[in-house]
């Protein structure tokens, strides 16, 4: 977390001086972000259980591409980092979904991820030369690939991980959508293909088509 601090000053300091300083005609906005999620799961089976708070950060660069004069419409297209952790009571293994014992509350286990993520984006915004707060409206797709991921598990009070989570799906795709004005900004992150693999099942007979569901806030600097 502590790197979410370091981009958030930043973001106040580059804020606090646009208007000592000459701003070029042709600027460009929010290339720089960074974001604090909360993340559940949706569409999950009967007797799922999901507990405590699974949180995901994320941080890039994105290209600013204004279509107009006005620059206040355009596109962005990006690359960054993204680690997320899901807390549930869960497991897919290599061969098959093992459905955890559902009774017992204490029993979830904890996903974490690392990917590198790939965003594109509508752009709408009502900056201009020397308006540094303004309302945003941001929407597209984000591609994503996890480079690894990992379970441990909570039992007796003592962790016990897990092996690499082999039916995860890696390459996700999902909508994105962020609002707001000035540096707070809404922002929701739904995958549109299953967490795991297509031909998941729990308990081998129900398929198992689980969407991953992040909402938070996102700032952008520069």
């Amino acid at each position: 977390m502590k790197y979410f601090f370091i981009f958030f000053f930043l973001s106040l300091f580059v804020r606090s001086q646009k208007d000592s300083v000459s701003i070029d005609p042709k600027y460009l906005e929010d290339q720089l972000y960074i974001g604090v999620t909360y993340n559940i799961f949706d569409n999950t089976p009967p007797g799922l259980l999901q507990d405590s708070f699974a949180y995901g950060f994320a941080g890039g660069f994105i290209k600013d591409l204004p279509f107009n004069k006005s620059r206040n419409i355009g596109m962005g297209i990006g690359f960054g980092y993204t680690f997320n952790t899901f807390i549930q009571n869960l497991i897919v293994s290599e061969t098959a979904a093992e459905y955890l014992n559902g009774e017992l509350y204490e029993d979830t286990y904890t996903i974490k991820t690392n990917s590198i993520e790939f965003p594109i984006e509508f752009r709408w915004r009502t900056s201009t030369l020397e308006k540094y707060k303004f309302w945003r409206i941001y929407t597209g797709i984000n591609f994503s690939y996890v480079l690894n991921s990992k379970a441990i598990g909570i039992q007796d009070s003592s962790q016990v991980p897990l092996t690499e989570i082999l039916e995860l799906e890696r390459f996700q795709y999902a909508y994105t959508l962020s609002a707001g004005y000035g540096t707070w900004n809404f922002y929701l992150h739904y995958t549109l293909n299953p967490f795991f693999k297509s031909d998941s099942h729990v308990e081998n007979t129900v398929p198992l088509k689980m969407n991953s569901f992040k909402l938070g806030l996102i700032f952008y600097l520069l």
